[in-house]
């Protein structure tokens, strides 16, 4: 299992993969030799662990090696960063077959004369106590900064902006979060089943059900091996959305007879939600950038039942004349630094803060594009899946200055649990670790009649 873990960590560290693409890959290309859902957890979790534990592990091996990790050998330094981390976070593994496994694996990637390097790194490393060398790491550090940075493992850069932002205890609390397991999210495709009948089709099955902390929509599920072999999945009677995405379709306002558009729609989920406001009146269509993204929604779309929704690869920079004024909803979920989902994609820490200026301007010529097709007294829903407030709050005022639109209360919309001062002036922050979701940004926007 431990070369499977290698692929994905390999590529996603050091070829700039995505490491949930990887393991579904891999799942499908070794579909006979990963048929058992244990060995998917053992390569799942040592992969994602080492991924998200990187710069910790990075500090304990640059402790006891003359070459620092940044210079090493990528396979080497892989190989090393994945005995690190069953040493100090796999405890059922004895540190010996650690240090023999390694090796060999060492051998089996052509590395064969660095395979005494490694071996000599990883038994160092075993015969430390864990706790101390941390507390001894730590103590070295020489501001809040850096120790967050090393006791989180997270890069200096996104540590400083969410210590500015939120502030020592909610940057905590959202760290923490990162690194814990998540149930899965499903909202029911009211279309296809009701909730009563999903929740009898999956606690039949052995799953726990639970309700979602604020919605209504759906189901928390727990202890779930194959999503894909959940009774009513292919049957189209729910989809998986975490709870914060569905939170444009819930404020939307969407009703029967209503025109939708979906632009950076892919998977779908917005889409369908929208579909479900709908019941089968008015029109929706769904837009992005290529036909890989909008294949992706015609699979979902073929799963669900929801044939009349329209998909078209668009540019969402570039104004559609055919849609001008036409669209009396516009969900733009826009590309955005990914920040709020890094517990459900580790690797996403590593260069979100360099990419936030380029996505910023991204995001308002995407908003410049979609403008002129949305209705006098049309809504506007603008979201993302990040906490940061240069893609979130400044953009909701970027509108605002330049376009005739105007912030629109969430209240009438969300439960009393979600309701609060920001919400009342047409915003919503959800914080991964003290919302109970991933982190989500959703703002409601009325164009001036």
């Amino acid at each position: 299992m431990r070369e499977y873990s290698f692929d994905i960590i390999y590529a996603t560290l050091e070829k700039k993969k995505h490491s949930d693409e990887m393991f579904l890959w891999l799942c499908k290309k070794e579909k006979e030799k990963l048929a058992l859902a244990r060995d998917r957890h053992l390569v799942q979790r040592e992969a994602l662990g080492t991924i998200e534990r990187v710069i910790e592990l990075d500090e304990y091996l640059n402790a006891f090696s003359n070459t620092p990790v940044c210079r090493m050998h990528p396979v080497i330094r892989t190989i090393l960063r994945m005995g690190a981390y069953e040493l100090f976070y796999m405890d059922s593994i004895p540190a010996s077959a650690t240090c023999n496994e390694m090796v060999l694996l060492a051998k089996k990637r052509n590395q064969e004369r660095l395979a005494g390097f490694v071996n000599a790194i990883l038994r160092n490393l075993a015969r430390e106590d864990g706790k101390k060398l941390r507390e001894k790491i730590t103590a070295e550090k020489k501001n809040i900064i850096e120790k967050y940075s090393f006791a989180y493992s997270m890069p200096e850069d996104l540590t400083a902006l969410l210590l500015e932002t939120y502030g020592k205890k909610t940057t905590g609390k959202m760290f923490e979060s990162f690194g814990e397991n998540q149930p899965i999210s499903i909202r029911i495709h009211q279309k296809n089943a009701s909730k009563e009948q999903v929740r009898k089709e999956l606690e039949q099955a052995g799953i726990e059900v639970r309700d979602l902390p604020h919605l209504s929509e759906g189901f928390s599920l727990y202890h779930v091996e194959s999503v894909e072999k959940l009774p009513g999945f292919s049957e189209g009677h729910f989809t998986i959305q975490d709870e914060s995405s569905m939170l444009p379709g819930k404020v939307s306002g969407i009703s029967p007879g209503d025109v939708v558009l979906d632009v950076c729609a892919s998977p779908g989920g917005k889409t369908f939600h929208a579909a479900d406001l709908l019941k089968g009146t008015g029109k929706i269509c769904a837009r992005d950038v290529s036909e890989k993204k909008t294949a992706r929604i015609a699979e979902n779309a073929l799963r669900l039942r929801e044939e009349g929704v329209e998909i078209k690869v668009w540019d969402a920079r570039k104004p559609e004349e055919s849609w001008r004024e036409k669209a009396d909803v516009i969900l733009a979920d826009v590309p955005c630094s990914g920040i709020g989902i890094i517990g459900k994609k580790p690797e996403i820490r590593f260069d979100a803060v360099s990419h936030i200026k380029d996505l910023v301007e991204l995001q308002r010529e995407i908003m410049e594009g979609v403008m002129p097709a949305l209705k006098p007294g049309g809504t506007l829903i603008y979201s993302t899946c990040t906490i940061c407030p240069q893609e979130n709050q400044e953009n909701v005022a970027y509108l605002e200055k330049h376009f005739p639109l105007k912030r629109e209360s969430l209240d009438a919309y969300l439960p009393k649990s979600l309701q609060n001062k920001m919400t009342k002036e047409g915003m919503l922050q959800i914080l991964p670790g003290i919302n109970g979701s991933d982190g989500f940004f959703v703002a409601r926007l009325v164009k001036e009649k």
